[in-house]
């Protein structure tokens, strides 16, 4: 689908992704098609990648932050939840 106006391509995407697959490179995956396009902002300047992938390794409850204009929450089931902030 061809966005042609300059806002975001979509305000908000769900989606949960496989264990195998890094909990960090999860929401940098979500953040970019919810954004259409890879943030500039590194994750790690905004959350420790490495207490996220920790958390996540032995379950966890629900975690939410900001990132690059959006709201991203991830649930204990890997599900990626990211929503424009100006929503």
């Amino acid at each position: 689908m061809e966005n042609t106006s300059s806002s975001r391509p979509g305000p908000s995407i769900r989606t949960t992704r496989p264990d195998t697959e890094s909990i960090t490179a999860a929401v940098v995956t979500a953040v970019t098609e919810a954004n259409g396009t890879e943030p500039a902002t590194p994750l790690y300047e905004v959350i420790d990648p490495d207490a996220l992938e920790a958390l996540y390794q032995h379950g966890s409850p629900e975690v939410s932050f900001e990132y690059v204009g959006f709201h991203v929450t991830i649930d204990s089931d890997r599900t990626v939840s990211v929503a424009d902030i100006d929503l």
